[in-house]
């Protein structure tokens, strides 16, 4: 898979597509809707009945089924997909606002229901990044789909913290717990500890069970983690901040300018000064 966001053709598609992404490049974040039939899908072995306007948001790190078809045939179901690659999502929340916990609450709660508005809502912003998508690459066009895709997952970040205000913390797994410690520890910290011993020692736990931790809840390691932190909020400071690369570079721990460069192009795919330089262009738009 070479595109960070894709629109499969069915259902089949789009879980075949997330099931064999498990393991590999960070996984995928998958956000269906169901407009029109009922289908079911086996998650983690517990089975989900998804029916006109259900809205299923899957994070990285489950097992999916193939899907059932419950009311007639396919022509009787019709189900809008997006998948993202998980390295995508992240470059594209660029505030320092916590959707963590409630990809965490995903995980456990993949399906959700949308009323009119929020339907009608949601199936616009789909309309208007799958009318993107069809379009030939041109001027701003990566800037474009990322913003769409940044307007989409806040918009279900909305809808989502409604049913995360209903959550019964004492129901949660010690894991759980853990889990959700960490990734608000991260968001606190803004990006700037790349240490896997800093923060095991904050939730006081070994850095070994941290990460056995976070590979059984998302399938992505927690120094992975970090590190996806860290440059989500480094390209953060390299479109919007004042600062000069070299005052970044140090602020984020970098021994040299040739470190941060190399860690910037491998985690967002380009030098430091081109990303500033896009974010530059994007602001005068």
């Amino acid at each position: 898979m070479t595109e960070e966001i894709v629109i499969p053709k069915t259902i089949s598609e789009s879980i075949e597509l997330y099931n064999s992404l498990f393991r590999e490049e960070g996984g995928m974040v998958l956000i269906s809707i169901c407009d029109k039939g009922q289908y079911s899908l086996m998650i983690d072995n517990k089975k989900y009945f998804i029916s006109i306007g259900d809205i299923l948001i899957c994070p990285p790190g489950l097992i999916l089924s193939t899907p059932k078809i419950e009311s007639g045939d396919k022509e009787t179901i019709d189900v809008k997909y997006v998948g993202v690659k998980y390295s995508a999502f992240l470059n594209s929340i660029r505030t320092g606002r916590n959707i963590w916990s409630i990809l965490m609450y995903a995980r456990s709660n993949p399906v959700f229901h949308l009323d009119g508005d929020d339907r009608e809502l949601t199936s616009n912003y789909y309309k208007v990044l799958a009318g993107k998508l069809k379009t030939k690459r041109s001027f701003y066009y990566d800037e474009i789909l990322h913003t769409l895709l940044q307007c989409i997952i806040y918009e279900l970040c909305v809808i989502l913290n409604r049913d995360l205000g209903e959550i019964d913390t004492r129901s949660e797994k010690r894991k759980d717990k853990i889990f959700k410690k960490f990734v608000e520890k991260m968001s606190e910290n803004e990006g700037q500890e790349r240490s896997l011993k800093y923060y095991a020692d904050i939730l006081g736990v070994t850095p070994k069970y941290l990460s056995a931790v976070t590979n059984e809840i998302c399938g992505i390691s927690a120094h992975e983690l970090i590190l996806n932190n860290v440059a989500v909020h480094i390209r953060q400071q390299l479109e919007f901040s004042s600062k000069s690369i070299k005052e970044l570079s140090a602020q984020y721990g970098f021994p040299n300018l040739s470190s941060f460069g190399k860690f910037v192009k491998t985690r967002l795919g380009n030098s430091p000064r081109a990303i500033r330089i896009s974010g530059k262009k994007t602001k005068q738009l």
